[in-house]
């Protein structure tokens, strides 16, 4: 008992927190920071090296966002040199104060553009700023830079030794935890679903908990693949990412029709339809006890489908559909291990795969956008701090950097203007609520010094573990942890906490002023750009459909289409963040870009079900609908087209049209019509996911012009070209191609 209980814990951590990364952090933080301080007591460095010391040791879990373990390494010792010279910069330049501040200007500058070079460039940047700030706060001199020098060696020193010494990570133990996320995540799936398809109740509250369970599943997914675009740990693993989507993809059409037959008319008192659905939970409940290899037996996988008349429940055509779905789970979850993989389907390394789809292009243009928007960010910034020294030494001469650092952080991986007042927000609020908090804890443990080390250490912890989302909890741990450090430094007292906020709230406004005054960038522009981005991304991949139905390597080019559909599906997400916030003003805004995302959410379903269907065709395999889904992938280039050309335009209408309906993505799926009687082959099922992700684009092209003068030029009937029987040759895939976009211009 006590050891399930263990267990389910575990997985509950592992499920909140993928791959333990966020509780890997936050221990080596406090355990590195302790191992810093206690050496450093040890030697009786002065108050100033303990200070420097400890912030070293804790900036190493802020500025290290690499995955890959060998990664970490990498940015950790290039952040030696670099602290140790910005350190050096700052206490030669502290006697002469105007030229210490220009600099700090040219350092702020510099390390805002390192952001170019990704998240190790992030890291180092903050490596530089934050030894240069550690050189302002302390007052260094010259004559104890050997001093500050050495605690801030013996803090890399420290964190290397906890990171690598005490219980040390591999690259095949990162992807194990990220592996067992993924598990556990596909586990709350399934349970989900069977509950929902059990109880056939409460549908709505449900199906809203079952949308998220899917959206976390999706972010495990993102992950690994973000841990193997960094480096790949074997051959092995080249092939890993390929079968998790289709696991992905399998578990969330299992909970698309499951919704959709929960919704039918179909009463619940039906004895048949209750039998067939308790039956399909016992069927999604033999998938959830071990999701990693998936342990649904023959005899029960035929039970309800092949097992002839007299085994072959007996419920609506809705549930009948799930049957065969809760199959090619299992066939999917049985093939997912690495040994358990099928020869003579290895997915080729991702240079080769790279090369055959173009997937290197859509890389370079990433790199360059972010070029761009580092240099730009840079003015930003840079005149976010002189405004904020400027202001800052008028509140207090001493603390000014307070100013400093809120206008530094609150540009952290946001681009528009929105998303910096957002976080300023945040920011403002936990400070606000973490100087309360950690006037109260000083004032309730007094002067012990002990009692106040361990609570800074918990704070440090919370700061580390709360998700990055929850900005407002992070920074509210660390005014806490700042104020606990000022009462073990006997500086405590309720001037300072006050002047900790004005000096925030003087900060972010800076930050908020700069982003508006300088270069900006609005909210409406970055998610137009990055709508941009997602269409072109989705309109490679429908080129390489169209283009590549006859090549063999054409399933690899798809998946990894898919891949980058996926990132260009987050960055539009976050970039409309400060638009679809419960407390953005503009309402109607708010749900058309909800409804987009909703429809972008669905088609980027359908382009992964896609890839994951055409990974399952034999090797060498060529579908005989080849022409038939390159003249369907044709059609939705064409309209991809059109929508490029119109968000790239920045349309305006959506102001004028009314309000529409924000669903989920998961919602507007289980509405799909049903287009066949029986369970369609691979090669249906691509033209299938191709109709679906059409009829998307004919949606996406509404929503984002909806006063266009020819809004039905590709309108599709799904139920009439998807019941077109498959064609069996060349000859009839091009008469039945010619005969759809016959129809297709009749209705236009």
């Amino acid at each position: 008992m006590v050891a399930r209980t263990t267990t389910s814990l575990w997985d509950r951590f592992a499920a909140f927190d993928p791959g333990l990364m966020r509780l890997t952090s936050a221990m080596r933080a406090v355990l590195g920071t302790a191992a810093t301080l206690a050496v450093l007591t040890a030697l009786r460095a002065p108050e100033a090296a303990l200070v420097v010391g400890g912030f070293t040791a804790m900036t190493t879990s802020l500025a290290i966002s690499d995955l890959h373990p060998r990664n970490q390494l990498i940015t950790l010792g290039l952040g030696v040199p670099l602290s140790l010279a910005s350190l050096s910069a700052g206490a030669a330049l502290t006697p002469y104060p105007t030229a210490a501040e220009l600099i700090f200007l040219v350092v702020i500058h510099l390390a805002v553009q390192a952001r170019r070079f990704g998240p190790r460039g992030l890291g180092l940047g903050i490596f530089g700023f934050m030894a240069f700030l550690l050189s302002q706060f302390t007052q260094a001199r010259a004559d104890r830079l050997p001093q500050l020098g050495a605690s801030v060696l013996v803090a890399f020193a420290a964190v290397t030794a906890v990171w690598y010494c005490v219980g040390p990570i591999t690259a095949s133990e990162a992807l194990r935890r990220l592996r067992h996320a993924f598990d556990v995540r596909l586990h709350d799936v399934l349970r989900d679903t069977a509950a929902m398809v059990a109880t056939g109740q409460d549908i709505d509250t449900r199906s809203r908990s079952l949308q998220d369970r899917l959206d976390t599943l999706h972010a495990s997914v993102l992950l690994i693949e973000d841990f193997l675009d960094e480096r790949a740990a074997d051959e092995d693993t080249e092939a890993l990412l390929p079968h998790l989507i289709r696991v992905e993809v399998a578990a969330q059409r299992l909970a698309v029709l499951a919704v959709r037959a929960i919704r039918t008319p179909e009463a619940r008192t039906d004895l048949a339809e209750r039998t067939a659905r308790q039956r399909l939970a016992r069927r999604i409940r033999a998938l959830r006890h071990q999701p990693a290899v998936g342990t649904t037996c023959a005899a029960e996988r035929c039970e309800g489908y092949e097992g002839g008349p007299a085994n072959r429940p007996t419920g609506s055509a809705l549930v009948l559909d799930c049957f065969p779905a809760v199959d090619e789970l299992a066939e999917a979850l049985r093939v997912l291990g690495p040994r358990d993989r099928p020869a003579g389907r290895r997915t080729p390394p991702r240079k080769h795969a790279s090369r055959t789809f173009g997937a290197l292009p859509h890389r370079d243009t990433d790199t360059e956008s972010l070029k761009r928007g580092a240099t730009r960010q840079a003015f930003q910034v840079t005149a976010a701090s002189a405004l904020a020294i400027a202001g800052g030494h008028l509140l207090s001469p001493h603390l000014w950097y307070w100013a400093v650092a809120a206008a530094w952080v609150v540009f952290i991986k946001n681009e528009s203007t929105g998303e910096v007042l957002l976080q300023s927000l945040r920011r403002l609020a936990g400070t606000v609520l973490g100087a309360v908090f950690g006037y109260g804890l000083a004032a309730l443990v007094g002067g012990d010094g002990p009692v106040l080390l361990v609570l800074l250490l918990l704070c440090m912890f919370g700061m580390f573990y709360t998700p990055s989302h929850a900005y407002w909890a992070v920074t509210f741990f660390i005014t806490g942890t700042l104020g606990i450090l000022l009462a073990l430094m006997d500086t405590f007292s309720t001037h300072v906490l006050l002047l900790r906020v004005q000096e925030t709230a003087l900060g972010v406004s800076c930050g908020i002023l700069a982003a508006v005054l300088v270069l900006p960038t609005t909210v409406r522009r970055a998610s137009d750009e990055e709508l941009v981005g997602f269409l072109r991304v989705l309109d490679r991949l429908l080129r390489t459909v169209a283009a590549g139905s006859t090549n063999t390597d054409a399933p690899t080019s798809w998946g990894r289409a898919a891949h980058d559909l996926d990132q260009a599906l987050e960055s539009f997400r976050r970039a409309c963040l400060p638009l679809t916030h419960p407390l953005a003003p503009q309402r109607r805004r708010r749900h058309h870009v909800r409804h987009l995302l909703e429809l972008l959410e669905a088609g980027a379903y359908h382009a992964r079900s896609l890839a994951a269907t055409a990974e399952r065709l034999p090797s060498g395999h060529v579908p005989e609908c080849a022409i038939s889904l390159a003249a369907a992938a044709e059609r939705a280039h064409e309209t991809v087209t059109q929508l490029i050309r119109v968000a790239g335009h920045g349309s305006h209408a959506a102001s004028h049209m009314a309000r529409p309906t924000a669903a989920r993505a998961l919602s507007r799926l289980s509405e799909e019509q049903r287009v066949s009687r029986n369970w369609p082959s691979p090669e249906h099922r691509l033209l299938l996911h191709i109709d679906r992700l059409d009829t998307t684009l004919t949606a996406l092209a509404r929503a984002l012009d909806p006063l266009a003068s020819d809004p039905d030029r590709t309108t599709v009937v799904p139920s009439v070209r998807m019941d077109i029987p498959l064609p069996h040759g060349p000859a009839q895939a091009a008469a039945v191609s010619c005969a759809v976009l016959t129809d297709r211009c009749e209705r236009a």
